[in-house]
Order: structure tokens, then C-alpha cells, then sequence
């Protein structure tokens, strides 16, 4: 059996980790974990400088004067962000992996996308998974009818059954 388990950092999504122990006992049973990250659209930090960022005065006595500015200095480019979140999600994967019984396989991935639920649902389809096992952060109102629920558009995708799993009270706070 197939069971895709996704993962967004948050004790939210932890709280399938129960429901993943048990199914790690099914004959069969190998697991994907998949954690999706949005692409970072932050505008990219510059250091120094400030003004036209071409030039920059300098005041000598009392007349300015017009020089060349520095080579900006980047914080890190978009590629180098993408990598360290991919990097850090991977790892909590990997320890969120270590929590489940010894046996099964445990394939470990993560996607960038701004739309989790078409990630999510592209890799159960993908990988032909059997069942989806998700957490749901139970918002409902205004918020959810702003933004949506992943969970729901992966339920409603039908690419497979999806196990639903409420957090606990605890995780909630």
C-alpha cells in the first residue's frame, strides 16, 4: 500500500504521525512524505547603499561629489532560497520519518509551489498512491472562504481517498 503523508512544519500536520505508526504495520506498507513550500516572491535584500543605485554622492569639503556606487551585495538569490528551504524541509521530513516504526520505506520530497493542493495532488497521481493521509487545520468562515482549504481541494481532486486527521486541542495552541 501507498500512502502519501504531507507535511507543512507545523504541529497541525504532525498530528497524523498516530495514524502513520499504525499504517506502518500494514504488509506492504511504504510511505512518501511530501512537504510543499511556496516559492519565495520577498523582494531581494540589498546591502549598502541607498538613493540612485548607480551612483552615490560622497561630500568632499563642502562640494558633493557624484561617484560610482559598489556592486550591490545579495542576500541570497532566489535559487539559493529555494535550495535552503528545500533543504530544511527535507531534513524535518527525515526527522519526522525517524518517528515511525522500523520497516517500511520512507521516500522523503519536497516540491516548491504556491498552490500546495495541485502539488500535492500532481505527486498522488505521480507516485499512483493509494491513499492520501493529511492533517486539516480546521479553519472555517471568512478565512476559508478567502483562501480555501487544501485539504478540500485535494479531497474534492478524487486522485485518491484522503484520511483526514483533526488535530488534537493541544496542537492547536
Amino acid at each position: 500500500m501507498k500512502i502519501l503523508a504531507t507535511f507543512d512544519g507545523s504541529k497541525f500536520s504532525e498530528a497524523t504521525l498516530p495514524q502513520l505508526e499504525m499504517m506502518a504495520r500494514l504488509p506492504a506498507a511504504e510511505f512518501i512524505f511530501l512537504a510543499v513550500t511556496h516559492e519565495p516572491h520577498g523582494r531581494l535584500q540589498r546591502f549598502g547603499g541607498g538613493g540612485r543605485p548607480d551612483a552615490m554622492a560622497e561630500v568632499v569639503g563642502t562640494t558633493p561629489v557624484v561617484v560610482d556606487a559598489p556592486e550591490p551585495q545579495w542576500a541570497e538569490t532566489k535559487g539559493q532560497a529555494i535550495d535552503r528551504r528545500r533543504a530544511q524541509f527535507n531534513d524535518y521530513l527525515r526527522d519526522i520519518a525517524a518517528k515511525l516504526p522500523p520497516g517500511p520505506p520512507v521516500a522523503i520530497q519536497t516540491e516548491v509551489s504556491d498552490e500546495p493542493a495541485d502539488a500535492i495532488v500532481a505527486c498522488a497521481k505521480n507516485n499512483a498512491v493509494d491513499v492520501i493521509v493529511m492533517a486539516t487545520h480546521s479553519r472555517a468562515g471568512l478565512t476559508h472562504a478567502l483562501f480555501g482549504s487544501t485539504t478540500e481541494k485535494v479531497v474534492r481532486s478524487g486522485v485518491a481517498p484522503v484520511l483526514v486527521v483533526h488535530p488534537p486541542a493541544e496542537a492547536k495552541s
